[in-house]
Order: structure tokens, then C-alpha cells, then sequence
């Protein structure tokens, strides 16, 4: 059995190595010789020390704002507000002033043009000795494109959507500028092509004036279903020949209209002479030979009994022929299509015409059904697209889909860019090209839908409480693009864009300096 001094020594033991186990060892080569603690600890003191030391000198030297910051040349933006400021000269004493500034446009628009951003810490700030008043454009933009994005050639669409009942009240209508890959959306397999084509109506002209009836073909091109002097029978049958039996019209607006190119009326075909009298064309079918008759030749050309010619026409106007009343006085049963042999083609070469050919001006060549007709899946979101300029021609597509081709916040009349693009566009006035002489207005859209005027020169709404002029710091002369200058876009040569196009962007503010020099708590 232990002894008392057994016990202690052995809890004398314990303790040393439980001890030893948490601290440095003495390395004295005695296993129960444990360190005092001082000896492990006071390093560890003296490292943490250096390194409070050393930051509190850091903050010491550090500058809480970068060097000549208050020169002038700078947006200055609070570290933690991120409140927005210039120094501008005050106009009466010159003295370098800071002003809070609304947004980055109205920053811009004050300062030289290349002026960037320097942040400074909000107590330097709040200790600057000469504080004026907060300036700038309200609701102008906070967020502007590059410059490279603003000067890429975009795509303009004009989206009218059918309402409900196809009610002219409850039409909605956007505006789409697409970049990236909504460019495709609108040059994919909803984009009208060859063999098809849309049935709209204009607005009503009166309560007893129905509006005029268009076939818009893929081009952009819209033809009036008939002219002034067509009889109500006859438009009717073109209707019928066009669309089919009691097609009813979408109506669009007159704004969406305006963005088409007038192409040449809808109107029957017709031979000289009397239809259904005898011909003197000498056709191996006997029953053929009468003025009016419809000949079709291997499924890809048409032709037209004349008195003394055939006429060849195109597969549009031979459908159309086909539906007219009076090319049933030709036949004794429903009009329908004879078959022409390569044999009489070649007798008759001589006395083939293509007049009637000639006479199909822009109308459409094949037969044109309408995508936007129809009980089920009818595309009746119809799109107007500019594609830019051609030989100082407008060139454009039409696109029709069962909903927008991007999604919209809502049905209001609106306009949707890109996020996260812009352009700088000039909108031509009239159906004019870039080359006629036309000088047109210069604007901005942002991702924001709003379109902004920068005017060809410095002048502005008069203000409240004129701030300085930035002139007086080394600014920019007043020239013809000084706001563009100013707002990083100085190499920049606008995009044209018609004007039918661009004035449905619902309007942003002006962007020239005079007004981005405005008080604002007047």
C-alpha cells in the first residue's frame, strides 16, 4: 500500500506533466521540469503589441482622401454614403465650392470631359470649408453606356399586341432596342419571310368610316386591300381572295403604321377585252380558249387568256384572278387552274407578254396568307423592325410571335433597351436618308426605356439658382457636341434612326450643362 509521500510525490508529477503539456518546454533534459509560464506568454504579448502598433500608425499616415482631390477635375463620391459631389468656381468669388450632384450625367456634364471618379471618406467631405447648393438634372441618368456599346448599331421594334376583342382601345404597344441576343430573337423564325404576310386596319376615320385594310408584307411594306374607287363587292372578294372568307382585320395604330412604307394598292388583275369571249391563241385545249382563262405551267409559272396574248403573271395575282367575279364568266363551274403543255408555251413564245408581270409593281409574288389570322396560335403581336440604312434607304423586317419578343414589365405604352446597353442615335425627320442632307436631333436611351435630348449646343432651361459655369475650370469650348463630349462620347458619329421609330420612346430630360447646373433646393 502507497505511502503519504508516495501520493504527493505522484501528484507533484501529475501536475508538472499536465502543465507541461499546455506550455513551451524548458528543454533542461528534465521531463518533470515545466517552464514558468511567463516564459511562453510574454512572446506572444509583444507580437500582438507590434501589430496594434502597427495599424494604429497606418491609420495615422494613411490619407482618408487621394491626393489633390479637390482640384476640381473629379466626381467625388462619399466612401460610405456614396453621395455624389463636384467642386465647381463659386460665380461670384471664384472660390473652389463642393456641390452634391444628383446623378453621374449631370457630374459629367459639368466637369471637363474624361473626369473620373475619386472616393473620399464622408467626414472630409463634410469638413470641406465652402458648401453650395446640390445641383444637377433630375431624372436624368445615374447609369451610361461605354461608349463602344452606345456607338454598335441596335435593332428598333415596334410592337403593337392585339387586345381584347380587337378592340382599337385596348391595343397595347411597345418599343424594343435590342442588342445582344435579342437581336436574334427578332431575326429567328418569327420574322416574316417569303410567302407570308400580315391583315391589319387602321383606326377608324369617323363613326361612319371604317379605316383603310393593309396586307403588310415581310419587307415592311403595307398595301391598301383595294384603292378609293374599288366597289364594296370587290374589296370584299379581295379580302376573300387574300385571306380567305369573313377575315376580319387586326387593328393596329396609326403610330404603328407609320413605321411601314406605302407599297402598291391591292387591286384584280384584268385583261383587255371581254371575259369569257372567244381568244384567236391558238391552244391545243379548245375549252381554254376564252379571255380570262387561268393556265398554270409545271406548278411554278402562270398565265392569263388574252384576246390576242398570253399574259404571264405572277402566283399572287393569279390567286387574286382566281377569286375575282369576273373571271367566273370564263367558266361554267368554279374558276380553277388549266394546264398549260410546254408544247403550246413554245408556239405561243411570240405572242407571250409580260405586261401584266410589270404591271405587279412591289406587290408580293406567291401567294401571302396571313400569320396573324386565326382562332388558335395566331401570331397577333406584330413587330415593325428597323434594321438601319441601305444605299440611304430604310431597311426593315417585320416579326410576329403569340407575345413579345423579350418580356416587358407591362401592357402601357413603353420602351425596353437591352439592359445593359444604350445607344447614341440621331433621329431623322421624314422618309429621308443619312444622305440627304437631313441634320435630325442627337439622343441617348439608357437601359432605363427613356430617350434623352443632347442638344446641339450649351443652351439650357433657365434655373432657380445658376451654379458656375465649368468653362471658368478649363472646360470644354461651347461647340456643336458639347454635351456628348462631356459625357464620354466624343468619337462617337450618332446612328440614324428614323424618326417615326424614335419618337415613340417616351422622353427623358435634356442633357446639356446649363441645366445640369441648376440648384436644386431653391
Amino acid at each position: 500500500m502507497a505511502s503519504r509521500r508516495d501520493e504527493l510525490n505522484a501528484y507533484t508529477f501529475a501536475r508538472k506533466r499536465m502543465v507541461g503539456a499546455f506550455l513551451q518546454p524548458g528543454g533542461g533534459g528534465n521531463d518533470e521540469d515545466a517552464p514558468r509560464p511567463i516564459r511562453a506568454v510574454l512572446p506572444s504579448f509583444v507580437i500582438g503589441a507590434v501589430v496594434v502598433a502597427g495599424f494604429g500608425m497606418w491609420g495615422v499616415i494613411k490619407p482618408s482622401a487621394p491626393p489633390n482631390w479637390d482640384n476640381g477635375k473629379y466626381i467625388l463620391q462619399g466612401k460610405s454614403s456614396t453621395t455624389r459631389y463636384v467642386i465647381l468656381p463659386d460665380s461670384k468669388t471664384g472660390q473652389p465650392t463642393l456641390h452634391q450632384v444628383l446623378n453621374m450625367s449631370s457630374a459629367r456634364l459639368v466637369l471637363s470631359e474624361g473626369a473620373t471618379v475619386q472616393t473620399v471618406a464622408d467626414d472630409v467631405l463634410d469638413k470641406y470649408p465652402r458648401r453650395g447648393a446640390a445641383i444637377g438634372i433630375p431624372y436624368a441618368p445615374d447609369k451610361l453606356p461605354k461608349a463602344d456599346d452606345a456607338s454598335a448599331v441596335k435593332l428598333w421594334s415596334v410592337c403593337d399586341k392585339q387586345g381584347k376583342d380587337n378592340l382599337q382601345s385596348s391595343i397595347a404597344q411597345s418599343v424594343f432596342v435590342a442588342a445582344g441576343a435579342d437581336t436574334k430573337t427578332l431575326q429567328g423564325d418569327r420574322k416574316l419571310g417569303d410567302g407570308q404576310s400580315l391583315f391589319v386596319q387602321e383606326p377608324d376615320l369617323s363613326a361612319s368610316q371604317t379605316g383603310t385594310r393593309f396586307l403588310v408584307d415581310p419587307s415592311g411594306k403595307r398595301h391598301a386591300v383595294g384603292v378609293m374607287e374599288t366597289p364594296g363587292t370587290d374589296r370584299t372578294a379581295l379580302v376573300t381572295a387574300l385571306f380567305g372568307p369573313n377575315a376580319q382585320a387586326q387593328k393596329v395604330t396609326k403610330e404603328w403604321l407609320a413605321t411601314l412604307e406605302d407599297g402598291d394598292p391591292v387591286e384584280f388583275t384584268r385583261v383587255d377585252g371581254a371575259v369569257g369571249a372567244a381568244s384567236t391563241l391558238d391552244l391545243s385545249q379548245p375549252s381554254e380558249k376564252k379571255v380570262g382563262r387561268l393556265l398554270k405551267f409545271q406548278d411554278n409559272k402562270y398565265y392569263v387568256v388574252g384576246l390576242s396574248k398570253l399574259y404571264e403573271i405572277t402566283e399572287f395575282q393569279a390567286n387574286l384572278m382566281l377569286n375575282d367575279p369576273e373571271t367566273q364568266k370564263a367558266y361554267s363551274s368554279p374558276p380553277a387552274f388549266g394546264t398549260l403543255g410546254a408544247g403550246d408555251l413554245n408556239n405561243l413564245a411570240g405572242k407571250t407578254s409580260t405586261e401584266l408581270l410589270n404591271k405587279s409593281g412591289n406587290l408580293p409574288k406567291q401567294k401571302s396568307p396571313a400569320v396573324n389570322l386565326g382562332e388558335k396560335d395566331a401570331r397577333t403581336v406584330v413587330c415593325s423592325t428597323f434594321n438601319g440604312y441601305v444605299d440611304n434607304k430604310i431597311q426593315q423586317t417585320v416579326w410576329a410571335g403569340t407575345a413579345y419578343p423579350t418580356d416587358v414589365s407591362g401592357d402601357a405604352v413603353s420602351a425596353h433597351m437591352t439592359p445593359g446597353h444604350g445607344l447614341l442615335y440621331r433621329a431623322l425627320e421624314g422618309k429621308v436618308g443619312p444622305n440627304d442632307g437631313s441634320s435630325g436631333r442627337d439622343f441617348l436611351i439608357t437601359d432605363s426605356g427613356l430617350r434623352y435630348s443632347l442638344p446641339a449646343n450649351n443652351d439650357g432651361g433657365a434655373g432657380a439658382t445658376p451654379s458656375p459655369s465649368p468653362n471658368a475650370q478649363g472646360g470644354d469650348k461651347k461647340g456643336t457636341n458639347e454635351s456628348q463630349v462631356r459625357l464620354g462620347y466624343k468619337s462617337i458619329n450618332p446612328q440614324f434612326v428614323p424618326d417615326e421609330w424614335s419618337r415613340l420612346v417616351p422622353a427623358g430630360p435634356v442633357l446639356n450643362t446649363n441645366t445640369a447646373l441648376q440648384a436644386q433646393n431653391a
